[in-house]
C-alpha cells in the first residue's frame, strides 16, 4: 500500500511567549488526494503549513511528529530536516505571492524546473503559463509588473512545472475572479489525478467544494470537525462549521444607506490608462463617490482595478481624464494634494507590504502617533481593536508572526486611526474567513455611514459587492460599465 503523503501526529505550535497557537493536531493526507483546512482567521491554518515546510517564524516552536511521503517521521522541531525536502518532496504555494517571487528575476527563470527533476515535469514553463491563461509576455516580466491576481496564477503555474509529490497551497485562489477560481481548482484537482497530494488552506467555499477530498475545520488552534468534504458541507455537525458556511456573502442582506450626493469626497471624469505598447486597460471611466457612499469595482484578473485605485489616490497619473478630491485635483494642485494626502488612504491587497517586517505592531502604531498630530493612541486604538476582533496581544508580534487576515485587520485599524475621507480597499476581505469577512464588512459599512467617509471597494466577489456597494463598476474590455444604478440603494434609504 502507498504510504501517506503527510502524517501529522500531536502537532503543537507555540509563540515566543510559550502560548499554544495550534494544539494536538492529528491529520493524515493520502497520496494523490486532497486535504482541506478551513476555519477562522488566526486559527493556525497557515502555521500548520509553515511547520510542515520548516518555516515557522523566529521564536516559534513546534512539537509532535511530521512524516512526509513515506519517509521516517521527524520531530516537528527539526525545521532543518524538513527544509531539506523542498522542491524534491514538498512544494509550497504561499499566501503572499509577491513575497514568494524574486523581484530581481523574470518569471520564466523562476518557473524553470531543475534539469535533473524526476519525474520529468508534466508542463513546460510556457505550457504552465498558458494553462492559467497568462500570455507568453508574462514570462518576460518581473513580479512587480504583474497584478495581484496574475502573481497568484504564476504560483499555480509553478505547481504545474514542479514535481514534488506533496503540494502545500495556502489560499491559492485569493484575489482571483470566479472564472480564474474555477480554472485554478481544475488545475489543482488535476495534480491529484496525477498522483500528487494537496494540502489546501482556504477561506473560499467555492474552491473547497470544487476540490472535495477530506476536510478539517479549525478554531482556536484545534480541530473541531473533520471528515469527507462532501459530508461536512452537506450536514455540518459543529455549530462553528454551520455558522462558517452560513456566512457566505451570497446570503447577506443588502444594506441601505443615505448618501450625500452633493458632497463627493472623490470625483473622476474620462479616466483612461494603458501600459506602453499594450492595448488600453480602460478608458472613459467616470466615478463619483459621495460622503457615506460605497463604490464597488470589479472585473477579471489583470484588467486594471488596482491601477485605477492607485490613480484615484494620486499614486499613478492617468493617461487621460482628471481626478478631484473635494475640489482639489491631486495631479495639478500639489500643495492641495499634500494638505489632503493623509485623508486619502489605501488598504492594500498585500497587508504585509505596509508594515516593517522587523518591528512589532505596537512600535509601528507608536510611530504613527509620533507623526500624526492629535492622535491619542491609547484612547483610540483599544476600542478599534475590539471592534475588529483583534486580540491586543497581537501588538507584541511582528508582521511575519500573525495570519494574513490578522495583518489585514491591523492595516485597516491603522488607516481608521487617520480619520480618512476616502479609503480604496483592494480585496480587503480576501484573507478573511466568511464569519470575520461579514463582521469586517458590516463594520466598514457602519463606519462609512457614521463617519461620512467614502469607500472604493475592489473585489472579485460579486455577491459581496451586490450586498455592500451602492454602485458597481465592471472594468473590462477597455471601459468601465455601471452594473447597478448609481446610489439607488442610498436614495431608497433616505
Amino acid at each position: 500500500m502507498t504510504a501517506p503523503a503527510l502524517v501529522l501526529s500531536g502537532l503543537t505550535i507555540r509563540d515566543r511567549s510559550g502560548t499554544a497557537l495550534v494544539s494536538d493536531i492529528d491529520l493524515t493526507l493520502a497520496s494523490g488526494s486532497v486535504l482541506l483546512l478551513i476555519g477562522e482567521t488566526g486559527s493556525g491554518k497557515s502555521l500548520i503549513a509553515q511547520a510542515v515546510m520548516g518555516l515557522l517564524p523566529a521564536g516559534f516552536t513546534a512539537s509532535g511528529r511530521i512524516a512526509i511521503n513515506g519517509h521516517a517521521p521527524v520531530e516537528a522541531s527539526q525545521a532543518g530536516l524538513l527544509r531539506l525536502l523542498w522542491s524534491r518532496e514538498t512544494l509550497l504555494l504561499p499566501q503572499e505571492p509577491r513575497a514568494a517571487l524574486d523581484p530581481t528575476m523574470r518569471i520564466t527563470g523562476q518557473l524553470r524546473a531543475s534539469p535533473d527533476a524526476r519525474p520529468a515535469p508534466a508542463f513546460t514553463t510556457q505550457e504552465a503559463l498558458a494553462a492559467v491563461d497568462l500570455p507568453p509576455r508574462v514570462g518576460r516580466a518581473f513580479p512587480d509588473e504583474l497584478s495581484g491576481g496574475m502573481a497568484q496564477r504564476v504560483l499555480v503555474a509553478s505547481a504545474l512545472v514542479g514535481c514534488a509529490p506533496l503540494v502545500v497551497a495556502d489560499e491559492p485562489t485569493k484575489g482571483l475572479d470566479a472564472a480564474r477560481i474555477a480554472q485554478s481548482a481544475s488545475l489543482l484537482a488535476a495534480l491529484g489525478g496525477a498522483g500528487r497530494a494537496l494540502l489546501v488552506i482556504t477561506h473560499d467555499v467555492a474552491l473547497a467544494r470544487a476540490l472535495g477530498g477530506s476536510l478539517a475545520v479549525l478554531r482556536d488552534g484545534r480541530i473541531v470537525e473533520q471528515g469527507p468534504a462532501e459530508s461536512v458541507f452537506a450536514a455540518p455537525q459543529h455549530p462553528y462549521t454551520r455558522a462558517w458556511l452560513a456566512a457566505d456573502p451570497a446570503g447577506w442582506r443588502p444594506c441601505l444607506r443615505c448618501c450625500d450626493l452633493d458632497a463627493p469626497v472623490l470625483a473622476a471624469h474620462g479616466l483612461g490608462f494603458g501600459f506602453s505598447g499594450a492595448a488600453p486597460l480602460f478608458s472613459g471611466v467616470d466615478i463619483h463617490v459621495p460622503a457615506g457612499g460605497i463604490l464597488g469595482l470589479t472585473g477579471r484578473s489583470g484588467c486594471g482595478k488596482t491601477t485605477l485605485g492607485n490613480i484615484l489616490l494620486g499614486l499613478r497619473p492617468p493617461a487621460a481624464g482628471h481626478v478631484s478630491w473635494q475640489g482639489v485635483e491631486p495631479y495639478r494642485d500639489r500643495a492641495g494634494a499634500r494638505r489632503l494626502r493623509q485623508r486619502y488612504q489605501k488598504l492594500h491587497q498585500d497587508p504585509a507590504s505596509v508594515f516593517l517586517p522587523g518591528r512589532s505592531f505596537a512600535r509601528q502604531f507608536g510611530d504613527l502617533a509620533e507623526v500624526v498630530p492629535g492622535l491619542a493612541l491609547d484612547d483610540a486604538l483599544p476600542p478599534l481593536l475590539e471592534r475588529l476582533r483583534l486580540d491586543r496581544k497581537l501588538l507584541g508580534r511582528r508582521p511575519g508572526e500573525v495570519s494574513g487576515g490578522e495583518a489585514q485587520r491591523l492595516a485597516l485599524a491603522r488607516i481608521l486611526l487617520l480619520k480618512p475621507a476616502l479609503i480604496v480597499a483592494d480585496e480587503p476581505t480576501s484573507r478573511l474567513d466568511p464569519l470575520v469577512q461579514r463582521e469586517t464588512m458590516a463594520l466598514l459599512s457602519e463606519i462609512v455611514a457614521s463617519e461620512g467617509l467614502g469607500l472604493v471597494l475592489i473585489s472579485h466577489d460579486r455577491a459581496l459587492l451586490a450586498a455592500t456597494a451602492d454602485e458597481v463598476l465592471d472594468i473590462g474590455a477597455g471601459e468601465g460599465v455601471t452594473t447597478l444604478p448609481g446610489y439607488a440603494r442610498g436614495l431608497q434609504g433616505a
